[in-house]
């Protein structure tokens, strides 16, 4: 598929993983820290998801060979949990194990709410036998507040974003306002009860939100780190980082990128006005 399009190399570091080390030491050189993804999903052949497992399994010993200070995040339908449960389970297993041997972290992504329930359940399940696993939950689902208590209940690692996938009303929140204080109510609880929580958002009233909380609640700085997309306010990672707090850029790269590009910046239409706006803002 060849080089990524300069249209998206905004937001896409690269097609290998060696272009995007090259994201990642630089920002590890202002202290921030990098999960790193590769791009893929829904994936229907056993070999194709065989040969991402084997990449993720690669990429974790490299980072390690590195030194560099980052982490993977990795979607269950990139390892076959489109075409047999436990033959995802075995692939996301073997990661597991790597990450553990190097004391890494590795991030389930969340994709649409067709997967959610069979992703936390994968999640439970992992978080018995390996200490990396830690998961994503979307602030808009009606269900996450409840999704939230399992998580705690298991080892309490979690990333809350607000959720990138168009959900029906049934399902998920569909005003930005309402969505907002969700997110707010549910940070809470996680920065207090939660093992590890990673707030992922680029919205300032969040950001502020969780920063008087953080402070006024005296909650340790190894309890949560701010997380944000590469691509987007990269002054705002700096000033965060500078106020003291842990700072992580969301780095993907890999040919398949069209989907995540297409994400960005069209499948709901809040997202399109969002990332718009947030583009000429530092």
């Amino acid at each position: 598929m060849g080089s990524i399009p300069f249209y998206a190399k905004r937001f896409v570091s690269g097609s290998n993983f060696e272009e995007a080390f090259n994201i990642v030491e630089k920002l590890n050189q202002k202290k921030i820290s990098v999960t790193l993804d590769v791009l893929g999903e829904n994936i229907k052949e056993k070999n194709q998801a065989l040969k991402f497992t084997e990449e993720y399994d690669l990429l974790l010993k490299r980072i390690a060979e590195k030194k560099l200070d980052s982490y993977v995040s990795v979607k269950l339908t990139m390892l076959g949990l489109d075409i047999d449960h436990e033959f995802c389970f075995e692939n996301l297993c073997k990661i597991l194990k790597t990450a553990d041997q190097f004391n890494c972290r590795v991030a389930l992504d969340m994709e649409g709410s067709d997967y959610t329930e069979r992703t936390l359940a994968m999640y439970e399940r992992a978080a018995k036998d390996f200490s990396s696993p830690e998961i994503v939950l979307q602030a808009y689902l009606h269900r996450t507040e409840n999704d939230i208590n399992r998580v705690i209940a298991a080892n309490g690692k979690l990333r809350l974003c607000k959720g990138a996938y168009k959900e029906p009303a049934e399902k998920a929140l569909q005003k930005m306002p309402q969505i907002v204080e969700n997110y707010k109510k549910l940070i809470q609880k996680l920065l207090v009860d939660g093992k590890r929580v990673c707030i992922a958002s680029h919205d300032d009233e969040v950001i502020d939100f969780c920063m008087q909380f953080i402070e006024k609640n005296n909650i340790p700085k190894d309890r949560y780190e701010f997380q944000m997309l590469y691509g987007m306010r990269e002054k705002t990672w700096s000033r965060i980082r500078e106020k003291g707090h842990n700072m992580t850029i969301y780095v993907p790269y890999g040919e398949d990128w069209q989907a995540y590009y297409s994400r960005r910046l069209t499948e709901r239409k809040e997202n399109v006005f969002f990332v718009l706006k947030n583009l000429f803002k530092s």
